[in-house]
């Protein structure tokens, strides 16, 4: 009967080790997280995280006054920041095609799966050629995915 109760009670000692394991590291993997990755925040052109530590306009000291000011200007730029985006992403469509015309009909095919894999990996990154929406040209398949091709 003895054997029975220490078998009992070392096995329960197990699972509230274990358990207290399982809280100790989901709290510190939230912890680690959100010192290493931060918060969601984002920028003016809501895209991306902001760099760490103080914005520009908290390290100038900005008034409210100035503050409306700057925001102002970033919003009154970016459809000009889009549009220049845009012809870039146009370049990019055209330089694909130029490169993919030079290549043999097996290379192409090997050519679009490396596009295709590259534009999938590039979603979500929030940047112009990160698998955004540009038009796609008959030989080959959206935005320009990095220096590479």
């Amino acid at each position: 009967m003895q054997n029975s109760k220490t078998k009992s009670e070392a096995g329960l000692l197990v699972l509230v080790v274990f358990i207290l394991g399982l809280l100790v590291g989901g709290v510190g993997n939230h912890l680690w997280g959100a010192r290493v990755w931060g918060s969601a925040r984002q920028d003016h052109a809501g895209q991306g995280h902001p760099p760490p530590g103080p914005s520009p306009s908290q390290r100038l000291g900005l008034t409210p006054d100035q503050q409306k000011q700057w925001d102002a200007i970033f919003t009154d730029a970016r459809p000009q920041l889009q549009a220049l985006d845009n012809q870039r992403n146009e370049l990019h469509v055209q330089i694909r095609e130029k490169l993919r015309a030079v290549l043999t009909s097996d290379q192409q095919v090997k050519f679009d799966a490396m596009v295709k894999d590259q534009d999938a990996r590039g979603r979500g990154r929030g940047g112009p050629n990160r698998g955004g929406s540009a038009p796609q040209g008959d030989h080959g398949p959206g935005p320009h995915p990095g220096p590479g091709f």
